[in-house]
């Protein structure tokens, strides 16, 4: 019997290209094919732009799925798989479109499940606004998603910012294996804090300066850290970025800024450690950004795709200094496609907690208000 088809409506929640992203990814891992209505119908520009159909087509590539709608302005997509994505050699080519990173956050998951290890070659932004860098995924995102038992190994062969992208990143992806259940609802004290400041086509003076802004503004809030200036390579995009990494017990957390051209760098530098500063004075172990990252893996666990150690309930729980709409969104296009219990307790814009479970998996969850 064919898989039933899965209608979401894509001007709901964030009403972004989060919605079509995580579809892509659930489509493609168990076969069920779906539609996304009324495609980003509140944006400033509705319906799918380039970088959203380029995933939609490189999905697509991976598990041989018919594609409806696949134009850009397009207000309905539909997407069918036609087979389980195999591991292999993959190039996948954004133009200067699209952000890599995102994409790679979209297929890392069918490859991951495929039986073999893959090597991937992405090219396009890889340093964009309103999407994590590479080296968000290199520091932060790729160490989580390892304590899931998905291993991910990056690297960066040419920097794309924003316009000319033209950047490009290699990935190995390991096939899933088994980790005990993740735990993150205390984060433990504060080991360090890391700076990393980057450039691509400008003076290495900017990093410089980057760097210097942001330990005298983390010495303002009594925080010391150590930083690493880097420049690295590009084509013809140029730009800078800073990233800052906090090393708990338990966890990381990452707060990053793109710095504007013609802009000094005090901005992107102030915009990084005033984000730091907030989480430093939650209590959760998790960052915004990271919390809406985790649901999709956590829920390929909590559903048995990735099977567990013997005698053990594949639950994840943490706790997050934010809840937002990326992250409410997440979980109810997960629900649509797998059979997991999948709740958020806390309220949208404040701390709240995260739990992913087999069904009646019965874990406990901490007395925080459900999300309205």
């Amino acid at each position: 019997m064919p898989e039933p088809h899965i209608v979401l409506d894509g001007s709901a929640g964030e009403g972004g290209g989060q919605i079509l992203r995580t579809a892509l990814a659930l489509s493609a891992i168990t076969g069920r094919p779906f539609s996304i209505e009324r495609v980003r119908a509140n944006r400033l520009k509705p319906g799918l732009r380039p970088q959203h159909r380029a995933a939609a087509l490189a999905t697509a590539q991976l598990c041989g799925a018919e594609v409806e709608g696949a134009e850009v302005g397009s207000a309905r997509i539909a997407f069918r798989p036609t087979a389980r994505a195999a591991p292999g050699e993959h190039v996948l080519d954004l133009g200067t479109a699209g952000s890599a990173p995102l994409l790679f956050q979209t297929v890392c998951w069918p490859l991951a499940l495929a039986g073999g290890r893959s090597h991937l070659t992405l090219r396009g932004g890889t340093h964009q606004q309103h999407s994590p860098t590479f080296h968000d995924l290199a520091l932060v995102w790729a160490p989580a998603v390892a304590r899931l038992g998905f291993r991910f190994d990056l690297s960066l062969q040419a920097a794309g910012f924003y316009p000319e992208g033209e950047g490009e990143m290699a990935a190995v992806v390991e096939p899933a294996h088994p980790m005990p259940p993740l735990d993150l609802r205390h984060r433990g004290t504060l080991d360090e804090v890391e700076v990393v400041a980057m450039v691509a086509g400008q003076p290495f003076a900017t990093a410089e300066r980057l760097a210097e802004r942001a330990l005298r503004r983390l010495r303002d809030i009594g925080v010391a850290a150590d930083a690493t200036r880097v420049p690295v390579p590009a084509r013809r995009s140029a730009g800078s970025h800073l990233l800052l990494v906090a090393h708990f017990e338990r966890a990381r957390a990452g707060f990053g800024a793109l710095g504007d051209r013609g802009d000094t760098p005090d901005r992107a530098a102030d915009e990084v450690v005033a984000a730091c500063a907030r989480f430093l004075e939650a209590g959760a172990a998790v960052d915004p950004h990271l919390g809406d990252q985790l649901v999709l893996p956590a829920a390929l666990v909590a559903a048995g795709l990735v099977p567990p150690p013997p005698g053990i309930v594949p639950a994840t729980r943490y706790t997050v200094s934010e809840v937002t709409q990326h992250l409410l969104t997440t979980v109810e296009v997960v629900r649509r496609f797998l059979e997991v219990e999948a709740a958020v307790f806390g309220r949208e814009g404040e701390e709240g907690e995260v739990r992913i479970e087999p069904p009646g998996g019965g874990v406990e969850v901490l007395p925080l208000s459900p999300a309205s």
